[in-house]
């Protein structure tokens, strides 16, 4: 592996292992009774980070990883009590050490500048430890000798690739130094034939001990449980019978009296004991031995490989995959028009076999990007750690659908929206306790985050308990700033829609978590750039949902081919309920409605919106559905199913109404994307003003109406600003 690639992806598994450090902290903040896995987890994640960064010599992060690593040890080891200021210390420097990790991943060559906030957190960790910051731990006192004590034998044959993983074998041992004494140790070298087969980055060391300890086998094991998968440890208990030692001797290869006349000369065997004749007895592996001789090598790593479920790819090549695929798909629906004009049912017939695959190669190649939402999801909880404690209040955080999949082009754009959601939702939504308690709620408050699919879309919810959203509040800062019109009646959904608004807040008090009015716009632009909508339901004293609502995927989507004026456009077929001929006598061209069943829905014409002469033939409605809103799209012609690879539109038609995207159809030719949810709101819009209008007009001439053409339809749900 190039040295590049090898630091890019040292770089992205540190940063792994610390989200799960940070993870598992907050997990010990909540539940201090943790338990002993999720403590060596803790303490594998900095060694892994500490063990990785001496293969790049990253000094500085060695240096600072190696003292968090002596604290971790104490916690596991229980020689220190977990309470919440050292628990809220390691968080601090788990950021610090993410610090690092920015700083080398930009500057690999460069010293970290210790500040005086490096200085200070390793004071603070030093004070937890027994060890110096010199990067050495000093062995503690070998075991006393006591009748409990027995004589161990361990044979250490570490894997070539320990060094490339950075472990120093010199660690293990002086961490079995704290179980017992190491009464006599052999090193051995395997030296290569040719100096061509030199690498110093191959370990060929094996260690041959006595160890006396009154330790159990499994945790004389566990000094190993790093390594313990990849290279062989065999540990024999005390008064191991000569047969065990035979058996091993015969699997180390070359001469098994050459073994066991060394293992006699260091007094692992009496002197007197004879030479084996037959050593086919293997190494016990019942649990007496403690650990089992590990397997073969090459049988050990096919278990490796048939184990590697996960491979690593650039985000880059997969963007290439998917513009290839889309490429694809068009040629697919080139070759299946022109097949149909041939006519020859063998080539349609083939072409059509063809299709399918290349729709196969496209589902697959899409859910490649697909990725759990969680990879959003567990930045929340440290975020709702610091800034709870911050403001003094108690909330309890619940993740639910985490395992929902999205598109992983979207998790970088969605996050700082749900993290605008999140914060406000923590200072202005969720009271303090003592507000809560006197209003007979929990003093503990509940805020949720809950992914799930619904009709092609990913929807995100983002509720609390709070106190819920204050309209007059929110009337009266749109009044003072002007941007309520005179006399103008707004719906829920029109009043909540003002908190989108630039600069717009209704916070008392400015604070550096919320309250500058600089959040919530961001939240719209971001959400519409996914072309996604966002919708907020609130109650008075029980609390607030924002909803968010986004397509499954950015790259590829199963369309409806329909035409206006000879112009190609493509609906997202996942929104379409059904299609009909236009009703002639069940619709209001006043108020924009058509009578479909037992409702009046409202429409938009295409024509209309595009500003086109009106059509001499027949007309047909598509009936959409986004959410729990529906709405009919008038249209000339309905071609079929197809399809689309999604282009984006350039910057000069970026604020084009109604217009989400474009593709290129089998024949070549260009076709716009609709837009439904934003067709859909504008009709609703546009039904809300007529209906009104209407209304005043009649309610001017003493009429009072009665008509269902002339009644509203449900409020106005999800909003979206052009």
């Amino acid at each position: 592996m190039n040295s590049e690639s090898a630091l890019a992806l040292f770089f992205e598994e540190a940063f792994e292992q610390s989200n799960l450090l940070e993870s598992l902290l907050l997990s010990l903040d909540e539940q201090p009774e943790s338990n002993a896995e999720d403590l060596s987890a803790m303490f594998r994640s900095a060694h892994t980070i500490k063990g990785s960064a001496g293969l790049f010599a990253l000094d500085g992060l060695i240096a600072f990883t190696h003292v968090m690593e002596n604290v971790l040890d104490r916690l596991r080891n229980g020689e220190l009590a977990i309470d919440k200021p050292l628990v809220a210390l390691l968080l601090a420097c788990n950021d610090h050490l993410q610090q690092m990790l920015v700083h080398y991943r930009n500057a690999p060559s460069e010293p970290f500048p210790e500040d005086a906030e490096h200085r200070r957190l390793l004071a603070a960790l030093e004070e937890h430890t027994q060890f110096e910051h010199s990067g050495a731990s000093t062995p503690p006192a070998a075991a006393p000798e006591s009748t409990a004590c027995g004589t161990w034998h361990l044979f250490l044959r570490y894997h070539p690739d320990l060094f490339r993983h950075g472990f120093d074998p010199a660690s293990f041992l002086r961490y079995l130094g704290k179980l017992g004494e190491i009464v006599h140790i052999h090193t051995r070298l395997e030296t290569p034939d040719t100096l061509l087969e030199l690498d110093p980055t191959t370990c060929r060391l094996s260690n041959e001990l006595a160890f006396r300890s009154p330790a159990t086998a499994a945790e004389i094991a566990s000094a190993f449980e790093f390594i313990q998968d990849e290279s062989e440890i065999d540990i024999l208990p005390p008064a191991s019978g000569y047969d065990v030692f035979a058996a091993l001797a015969a699997r180390y290869g070359g001469s098994a009296e050459s073994h066991l006349a060394r293992w006699q000369e260091a007094g692992y065997l009496p002197a007197n004991t004879p030479q084996p004749t037959a050593p086919q007895v293997q190494v016990p592996t019942s649990e007496s031995t403690a650990k089992p001789s590990a397997v073969p090598e090459k049988r050990r790593g096919a278990d490796r490989v048939e184990g590697s479920r996960f491979i690593r790819i650039e985000a880059a090549k997969l963007d290439a995959l998917i513009n290839r695929v889309g490429e694809l798909v068009i040629s697919a629906a080139s070759s299946r028009m022109r097949a149909k004009e041939t006519d020859d049912s063998d080539m349609i017939q083939a072409v059509e076999v063809l299709s399918q695959l290349v729709e196969g190669i496209r589902d697959d190649a899409l859910n490649l990007r697909m990725v759990p939402i969680s990879e959003i999801f567990n930045r929340f909880p440290r975020m709702v750690h610091d800034v709870s404690g911050r403001l003094g209040k108690e909330i309890e955080l619940d993740l639910v659908g985490a395992d929902t999949e999205i598109d992983k082009s979207m998790i970088e754009k969605l996050t700082d929206p749900l993290m605008h959601i999140v914060r406000n939702a923590i200072d202005h939504g969720i009271e303090d306790a003592a507000s809560r308690i006197a209003q007979g709620k929990p003093a503990r408050g509940l805020l949720r985050l809950k992914a799930y699919h619904d009709t092609g879309a990913i929807v995100v919810d983002v509720s609390d308990d709070g106190r819920g959203m204050n309209k007059a509040a929110i009337l009266a800062k749109a009044q003072e700033r002007g941007l309520l019109p005179e006399g103008r009646q707004l719906s829920d959904q029109e009043i909540y829609k003002l908190i989108f608004l630039p600069g717009f807040s209704t916070a008392e008090q400015v604070s550096d978590i919320s309250g500058r009015g600089v959040g919530m716009d961001v939240v719209r632009r971001n959400i519409d750039a996914l072309r996604g909508e966002i919708e907020v339901l609130s109650k008075p004293g029980l609390g607030s949902t924002l909803r968010i609502r986004l397509p499954l995927t950015l790259a590829i989507i199963d369309g409806f081919h329909v035409e206006v004026a000879g112009s190609s456009l493509v609906l997202p077929l996942d929104m379409m309920a059904e299609c009909m001929d236009m009703p002639t006598e069940q619709i209001s061209r006043e108020t924009r409605q058509i009578w479909l069943r037992d409702a009046w829905i409202p429409y938009v014409s295409l024509r209309e919106l595009f500003a086109l002469p009106p059509c001499d033939g027949p007309e047909y409605v598509v009936v959409a559905q986004f959410g729990q809103t529906t709405a009919g799209i008038i249209v000339d012609r309905l071609i079929g199913d197809i399809q689309a690879v999604i282009k984006p539109l350039g910057s000069l038609f970026r604020s084009l109404r109604g217009v989400s995207g474009s593709t290129i159809m089998g024949n070549g030719r260009l076709a716009l994307i609709l837009d439904i949810p934003q067709l859909i709101q504008l009709a609703l819009n546009r039904e809300h003003r007529l209906v009104e209008q209407r209304q005043a007009e009649l309610t001017e001439h003493g009429i009072t109406p009665t008509h269902p053409e002339t009644r509203a339809t449900q409020p106005l749900t999800p909003w979206r600003s052009s």
